[in-house]
């Protein structure tokens, strides 16, 4: 292929660029750019290949379509051979999940990464990305071998369907082939959410948890209702009380998603936007309460004397009770403290939120310098 940019180079180089959203863009780089390049060059002896890897932020709600021209552009003046686009949004066209669309007239595809589902991540991108620029270099350059198009970890696989399309600018897409397309598209989006750093954003909240902890730790009152609840009611309020900061948090930064009644491509992507944020929340809660807990514990075993939470209990005391005055006092610290508190990080926050990161990248232009 001709070098559009003017760059000298070689009748051997090839270069693969890779425009990817900074949300995965960096895990990807970090881990896959050089495999990318091994397998390239692995598939074809006749050139070098180099793959060059760029964070930008655009907007793929809506498929490779709409992008489609600036794209183009920022090919060219990368004097990129093929370009292969990733994006954290999930794709719906007619009805299907999208996992991949290649241009009819440009060597560009994009690549939905929540498609791919939450298994063996670093695998599938890596054969998606290899597989769709290799297969878009033997389509569109003119000294290759234009065979029949087709990625093996896309054309191959079972779970995946092809259409070759003849209208638009699309020329192949490949969509979801079994009913468990959603779901598997749920726990993509929930790794790509990676909600785990939730935790880091609720640093103000959990601090201020453990201060009224270690207030109720000292109080008998909370060592008496956790003996008489019981583990029933104990697990109640534990979900009652992650349920509310769940609550709290969609609630109080909006990241709940109301689509327009009359548009049903919008209504559906409203489901699966709140339906991830609120999964993502759930676990990042959870996995905030459970470190609360232990912390909460190791201090409730330094600071209750056992004669004393005997005394008050009147009965001889197990480590269970310390265990259930720890559960109690977590689940009352998380409703009382965190929900009255601001939070360290909105951003870790509003990541969570698929809806907040679209209407951020729609207003960005698609492709910049």
């Amino acid at each position: 292929m001709p070098d559009s940019s003017g760059d000298v180079r070689t009748s051997s180089d090839r270069k693969l660029g890779v425009l990817a959203e900074p949300e995965v863009t960096a895990e990807f780089a970090e881990r896959n750019g050089r495999e990318v390049g091994h397998l390239l060059n692995l598939a074809d002896e006749r050139h070098d290949w180099s793959v060059v890897i760029e964070y930008q932020d655009f907007t793929a709600g809506n498929g490779l379509t709409p992008m489609l021209d600036s794209l183009a552009k920022h090919r060219v003046r990368r004097a990129w051979d093929v370009m292969v686009c990733l994006t954290d949004l999930p794709i719906r066209f007619e009805g299907r999940t999208v996992v991949a669309e290649v241009a009819l007239v440009e060597p560009i595809s994009l690549v939905s990464l929540p498609a791919l589902g939450a298994v063996n991540m670093d695998r599938r991108v890596r054969s998606a990305v290899a597989d769709l620029g290799w297969a878009m270099h033997r389509h569109f350059d003119p000294e290759g071998d234009s065979g029949e198009f087709g990625p093996p970890s896309l054309h191959e696989s079972r779970r995946i369907e092809t259409a070759v399309l003849v209208d638009g600018p699309i020329g192949f897409r490949y969509v979801s082939a079994t009913r468990l397309g959603r779901g598997r598209l749920l726990a993509g989006m929930l790794r790509a959410n990676r909600p785990w750093r939730l935790v880091f954003g609720l640093r103000s909240a959990m601090a201020a948890a453990i201060a009224t902890g270690a207030f109720g730790l000292v109080t008998d009152t909370i060592w008496q209702l956790a003996d008489l609840l019981g583990a029933p009611r104990l697990t109640l309020l534990m979900v009652l009380s992650i349920g509310s900061m769940v609550f709290w948090i969609i609630t109080q930064h909006d990241l709940w998603e109301s689509p327009r009644r009359n548009d049903p491509l919008e209504r559906y992507k409203a489901s699966l936007y709140n339906t991830s944020t609120v999964w993502s929340l759930v676990i990042g809660v959870v996995i905030s309460y459970v470190l609360l807990f232990v912390a909460v514990l190791l201090a409730a075993a330094f600071t209750i004397d056992h004669a004393l939470l005997t005394l008050t209990l009147q009965h001889p005391v197990t480590v269970w009770d310390f265990a259930e005055v720890a559960w109690m006092t977590t689940s009352a610290a998380l409703i009382g403290g965190a929900l009255g508190s601001g939070f360290e990080s909105k951003d870790d926050i509003l990541r969570a939120a698929y809806g907040q990161r679209e209407r951020h990248r729609r207003q960005s232009i698609y492709v910049g310098d």
